[in-house]
């Protein structure tokens, strides 16, 4: 999720709208335009203006309300924060003080505690929803439609790989032969160690947050076929449990020092550059376009010598869709469905703009069938990696939900952070899997509290 503040021109929020603000979007190649769709009807009356609250992004904003006031000739009132979290508590606040707000991103983890406090809005009998659900992925369908209403449209789209340095990885004797199961996995990381090529040939996404910490260790159970909590919400992490039983491999890859200590430290965009310093073989696990920064000749070192893995045995990993949602102090219903189809749909045109700008020109994955399908789109990713691979880990790819199918309660922002800290004292060593593990099952019951 791009969300993390960091100094630098390196900032998640800012290499997609640095990459986007180059390109316009253009039509996918043999679509044909849906200028005559409801999306191109201006809606009635004439608003002062409208307003979405959302996390900074490059230029994106600035670019799609440009866009929106020069077809409608109406002002967009932009409120921007710097990340999620202070997005977060503005969109809240603005809800409590009665602040008119149309239109706001909505992280995965806070759309059960939108829904119950009338924050979200369904979009349901909206013009031209249905063709948009028609088009949806399976990953936005499982964010987007629940309790028999559609709750947005989609931000974007990613899936969890690993990552690699080919020029180290030859070095270690393994030319095109990356790891194919985790033994293989620890004995390259031993062999690269042992013959100087790393002093820590693996680095992980350890830092901890929403996603980062978490996502490495929910990827990795899903991947060799556990879930955290069953459909029935209960944890899945007692003796023996696929979670608990990966926590333990993963706590070893820190115990041999194989993994980077560090790694406990670096959320995604920090945890790109160090790997890009050349001096770790793999690098996992984090949403895919990040190879786009480790390939980007005029910012990496090591520029080309970046490659996406997918996860080992039947390449089975997580994924999600992002949503932007209409909001429940919203004024006018129909021009804040307009703003919202902007940011997250067609614009007049009939063109997916917003889509088609940030899955050619920053290599985010879409929340529609028809963009993800596009030469369009293979064409723009293909500037940073190998289009078949990527595609294949999205083809492996289990939807977050499916996983942790707790994201969509209420109190799992709570849990998140207590899970978190257990995970954190576990890779340090702290404590073992087996505590960390206990720990987080008895942490249920205290967020649900909370």
């Amino acid at each position: 999720m791009p969300s993390t503040p960091h100094a630098g021109r390196w900032s998640r929020r800012r290499f997609i709208g640095t990459a986007a603000a180059a390109a316009g979007a253009g039509l996918l190649p043999g679509a044909v335009p849906a200028q005559g769709g409801p999306w191109a009807q201006r809606p009635p009356g004439h608003p002062r203006q409208v307003t979405f609250v959302v996390w900074q992004y490059g230029k994106i904003y600035d670019q799609i309300a440009k866009q929106f006031e020069d077809d409608w000739g109406v002002k967009v009132n932009q409120v921007i924060e710097p990340n999620v979290e202070p997005q977060v508590a503005k969109l809240t606040a603005m809800y409590a003080a009665g602040d008119t707000v149309d239109v706001s991103q909505s992280p995965m983890q806070y759309l059960a505690n939108y829904i119950e406090q009338g924050i979200a809005l369904p979009i349901d009998g909206l013009p031209g929803v249905e063709q948009y659900v028609r088009d949806f992925t399976p990953f936005t369908r499982a964010i987007a439609q629940r309790d028999g209403k559609t709750w947005g449209l989609p931000y974007f789209s990613t899936v969890w790989t690993f990552m690699y340095n080919d020029e180290l990885l030859t070095r270690a004797g393994f030319k095109d032969k990356p790891f194919r199961s985790y033994p293989e996995l620890v004995d390259q990381a031993r062999k690269a160690k042992r013959d100087g090529v790393a002093r820590y040939p693996i680095l992980w996404i350890g830092g901890q947050g929403f996603e980062q910490l978490p996502g490495t260790w929910f990827s990795l159970t899903c991947n060799r076929g556990g879930v955290i909590f069953d459909r029935q919400l209960a944890p899945q992490l007692g003796a023996g449990s696929v979670a608990r039983e990966t926590l333990r491999w993963w706590q070893g890859t820190f115990k041999d020092e194989l993994a980077d200590p560090n790694s406990l430290n670096l959320r995604f965009i920090p945890a790109v550059k160090a790997f890009n310093a050349g001096q770790h073989v793999y690098l996992g696990t984090l949403h895919h376009y990040y190879v786009s920064l480790i390939n980007d000749a005029a910012q990496s070192p090591i520029a080309g010598k970046g490659r996406v893995l997918g996860h080992p045995g039947d390449g089975k990993t997580i994924g999600y869709t992002m949503l932007y949602i209409l909001t429940g102090n919203t004024k006018d219903r129909e021009w804040a469905w307009k703003l919202l189809q902007y940011l997250g749909g067609r614009t007049k045109n009939g063109e997916y703009t917003q889509a088609n700008r940030l899955a050619t020109d920053a290599m985010l994955g879409s929340g529609y069938q028809s963009v993800m399908d596009s030469e369009l789109l293979r064409k723009g990713w293909s500037k940073w990696g190998d289009v078949p691979t990527i595609l294949s880990a999205w083809k492996g790819a289990t939807n977050f939900a499916e996983v942790v199918p707790t994201v969509s309660q209420p109190w799992y922002p709570r849990w998140s952070d207590m899970m978190n800290v257990e995970l954190t004292a576990c890779l340090q060593g702290k404590v073992t899997a087996d505590q960390a593990c206990d720990n987080m099952v008895a942490a249920v019951a205290k967020a649900k509290r909370a």
